[in-house]
């Protein structure tokens, strides 16, 4: 009888015979990135320097391979020289390695920037760049011949509000990419409020506490479709309620009405979920669905955030890194609202002595499985005399999706990067060798980037998709895409903006085990149409154009 068992399981779950090696390896001086993250931190330890920068995998060239822009940070005040020496940087990928490209590109950024939001604004067929900062944000437009051009015309994108993440998302459904960005605090150069605490007859300079502050409201541009943009904010209903310092963004359909709608990650406040009425205008639904405060009513301070999938059940849930002492937590999606659920998937424990900041969903060892990476580092570095034993930097951790049932962390055992404390920040997923396994970019704070590439075994498949839009926006933002795989049902988005600050590459890898092809691919776009493919395999891409599957 335990052998017939044992059979039944090797051929019904095929995963079950091997023993998966989950595996990255640090190849960031092997690849030639050598970007150093710049903020220092000054004696009143102003708060935007502790909160690091952002990252983008943009594919600048359109062969292909998916390039890497870092953000950078900037001293403060800001002194403006001729010849500044810090600048965002872009990272060419070719076949696997990377030039740095900054000055044959154009894209020199001396500001103290933060979020990244790849999408093709103008539909042309190349992936534009928009950035936010402590400062002015920029949008940079993709000339198409390797050069890249600020559009500087229009003083309402350069904001100079605090903004940290932002997206492209198409709220309208009129074709053409929408911008939202998440502002964090108010903290004007010239009147910035600093904090300090008295012990022991000493004081020490510490960042204001979040929750002490004045927020800001978050903006919302509309795409006029002529190049041209509009703050539409007000009458969207983003000022209906009392501004709260944004962190994080992710756009999805939570409540599958065919329209895009946005979840804010919120800083010692209540998070936010508009959602998108389809004529215009949004509501904050986050108390009544479940995903304003953690499951014991407790507001925490959302840094990160992405979603997907982790449970089979064909619904988005959200996940969202939070502060030492507090647990990152996962949201379940169960149809008409969300359930805290962190504890159940083993996500609590693993997490309460961390501060979560970037998070990226990626399929490690392509079961079909979203699993989760964490960028760990504190926001206060404490002087020793002080032993308030809250580490400023930390381990990272991945977390292995066991079948949709819980999660089980495995950074002890996934390569040398693991093993050593850093401030991590922001992380993007791509797959920059081609190798159909998904690797991971890495922001730290005051400190070298890191390339991490997957090297788990064994090295199953993976279908790779590529979405082109022709009556949605060309990216096709926050398409929906559900793969079958015998009686196996996998979803996927096509995401905008995720984790912390990031951008992942638009394609998208979809792990089948040992097989060798999908079944199908049933693909709801952004206009609102629906079509599927069939019999996809594992060699190359598969570039689906709308409108050319089969209606569904």
């Amino acid at each position: 009888m335990q052998a017939l068992l044992l059979g039944c399981l090797l051929v019904c779950c095929p995963a079950l015979a091997q023993d998966d090696k989950p595996q990255f390896t640090d190849v960031t001086v092997d690849v030639k990135v050598d970007f150093q993250n710049y903020s220092p931190l000054t004696p009143e330890r102003h708060l935007h320097l502790f909160m690091g920068s952002g990252l983008a995998w943009i594919d600048h060239d359109r062969d292909d391979w998916p390039d890497l822009y870092f953000c950078q940070g900037a001293a403060f005040p800001t002194v403006k020289t001729e010849q500044p020496e810090h600048s965002d940087q872009l990272f060419r990928n070719r076949n696997g390695v990377f030039e740095n490209i900054t000055a044959l590109a154009g894209l020199w950024n001396f500001d103290c920037s933060m979020g990244t939001a790849v999408g093709d604004y103008d539909n042309d067929g190349f992936q534009d760049l928009y950035v936010s900062s402590y400062g002015p944000n920029h949008l940079y437009k993709n000339n198409g011949d390797g050069t890249w051009s600020e559009i500087a015309d229009q003083p309402i994108l350069n904001d100079k509000r605090f903004g940290a993440s932002c997206t492209w998302a198409d709220v309208d459904a009129d074709g053409d990419l929408d911008l939202y960005v998440a502002n964090y605090l108010q903290l004007p150069p010239d009147d910035y409020p600093l904090c300090s605490h008295e012990e022991g007859g000493k004081r020490y300079p510490g960042g204001c506490h979040p929750r002490f502050q004045k927020h800001e409201y978050d903006i919302l541009f509309r795409n006029n479709g002529d190049g041209t943009f509009a703050d539409i904010s007000q009458e969207a209903g983003l000022i209906s309620e009392t501004p709260r310092a944004g962190l994080g963004v992710f756009v999805f359909d939570p409540d599958d009405d065919r329209d895009l709608d946005f979840y804010i990650a919120n800083d010692t406040v209540h998070n936010q979920l508009w959602v998108n009425s389809g004529r215009g205008t949004f509501v904050d639904d986050a108390l009544v669905t479940g995903v304003a405060v953690n499951g014991f009513g407790v507001a925490e301070a959302g840094m990160g955030v992405n979603g997907g999938d982790i449970d089979g059940d064909g619904r988005i849930d959200l996940f969202v890194t939070n502060y030492f002492n507090e647990t990152n937590t996962l949201y379940r999606n169960d149809g008409v609202a969300f359930t805290d659920v962190t504890a159940e998937y083993g996500l609590g424990a693993p997490s309460k002595q961390r501060l979560g900041f970037g998070t990226s969903f990626l399929d490690v060892n392509n079961d079909g499985w979203l699993d989760i990476f964490v960028a760990n580092g504190h926001v206060q570095s404490y002087p020793p005399e002080l032993e308030r034993h809250t580490p400023f930097a930390q381990l990272p951790q991945l977390f292995l999706n066991k079948n949709g049932q819980r999660f089980e962390e495995i950074s002890l055992k996934a390569g040398s990067y693991f093993l050593k404390k850093v401030v991590g920040r922001s992380s993007g997923m791509a797959d920059f060798d081609r190798d159909g396994r998904s690797d991971l970019a890495i922001q730290h704070l005051n400190d070298s980037a890191a390339i991490l590439r997957n090297d788990s075994e064994p090295n199953n498949h993976s279908v790779t998709i590529e979405l082109i839009g022709t009556q949605s926006d060309r990216e096709a933002i926050g398409a929906f895409m559900e793969a079958k795989l015998g009686d196996r049902r996998i979803v996927r988005l096509c995401n905008g903006s995720v984790s912390y600050l990031a951008s992942d590459e638009r394609r998208t890898q979809i792990g089948i085990g040992e097989q060798t092809a999908l079944d199908s691919v049933t693909v709801r776009w952004p206009s609102g149409l629906t079509e599927s493919w069939r019999s996809l395999g594992t060699q190359g891409v598969h570039k689906l154009i709308e409108g050319r599957g089969d209606a569904r």
